[in-house]
């Protein structure tokens, strides 16, 4: 079964990412593409279910569910469906004014090939973008071009590199580490307790979990402790600094004020200024996991 669209070019806009032409193909009996030249725009491939091939780099490489491809301009496309197992794939061939400076920082640079775990965003991207173009048609350039970003977005941030797909089991477990590593954020961290609930060492638990997440545990735990202060700072307008540090995780309102200033670029006072007129009350007046807001506040 065949879902495609191809699209005209809206290069008047000047769009930072549009597509070309956006598609799924479920089970084909003969997808098989040889381009020695490639094409003009970036092109990417989700595969959700079966099995190709890609060759790259006179390299043949069997694609099955979670493994994605990105051909970049004018690269040899050489890739085609199993016969006794045809994928289902999800792909989409776009432009757009910044990409390339945009994919070369990311590290994106050339043909290459890569899995996600979690990709289920992903999919609905897709199936967003292609159910806007079935509805409107083309009346909406500029949601399209919203919806492509989107797509590139969450590839980007999720794709893991190809040759690490033989650890695929130790990256699910890191990925499922994670809400447990937001609970805990405000207790004290120590890198070699959390690598012991995945049995890594910490220092291989260090590499893989910034290969999973693009970032280190330690930074991630900042992430989390700030955002559940953020919370805490609108949701509690009368919980002192220095309450709202300890329930964070942090053993000073002088440290979480040089951390918290570090990530937002104002302090958590300014912070509280700000906001909390704005939202009204409306942020949640849920506390942080394993800390006592009530007796904090009296």
């Amino acid at each position: 079964m065949f879902r495609h669209h191809f699209l005209p070019a809206f290069d008047e806009f000047n769009f930072f990412c549009f597509p070309h032409s956006v598609g799924k193909y479920t089970c084909p009996a003969d997808h098989n593409v040889t381009r020695d030249e490639g094409v003009k725009d970036f092109s990417l491939h989700y595969v959700v279910g079966g099995k190709g091939y890609i060759e790259l780099n006179d390299n043949l490489y069997t694609m099955k569910a979670g493994d994605a491809f990105l051909h970049v301009p004018f690269q040899r496309m050489r890739y085609y469906t199993s016969e006794d197992d045809p994928w289902v794939v999800y792909w989409m061939q776009f432009n757009g004014s910044k990409l390339a400076d945009f994919l070369l920082e990311k590290g994106f640079y050339e043909t290459s090939i890569w899995f996600l775990n979690d990709a289920d965003l992903l999919e609905q991207s897709f199936l967003d973008l292609m159910d806007e173009i079935e509805r409107y048609d083309i009346s909406r350039p500029s949601k399209m071009s919203a919806l492509s970003y989107t797509i590139l977005t969450e590839f980007t941030t999720r794709a893991i590199p190809f040759a690490s797909r033989k650890g695929k089991a130790k990256i699910e477990m890191i990925i499922e580490l994670l809400p447990n590593m937001q609970k805990n954020a405000h207790l004290p961290f120590v890198m070699k307790d959390w690598a012991d609930q995945v049995g890594l060492t910490p220092n291989y638990f260090c590499n893989l979990f910034k290969k999973v997440t693009k970032t280190t545990p330690l930074a991630y735990i900042t992430k989390c402790r700030i955002h559940s202060s953020k919370q805490l700072l609108l949701s509690h307008p009368h919980m002192p600094i220095h309450q709202i540090a300890e329930a964070c995780g942090y053993p000073t309102a002088s440290y979480f004020n040089k951390i918290f200033m570090e990530m937002e670029g104002v302090t958590p006072t300014e912070f509280r200024m700000k906001y909390s007129a704005v939202t009204g009350g409306i942020i949640s007046n849920r506390g942080v996991e394993g800390y006592n807001i009530e007796n904090a506040e009296r």
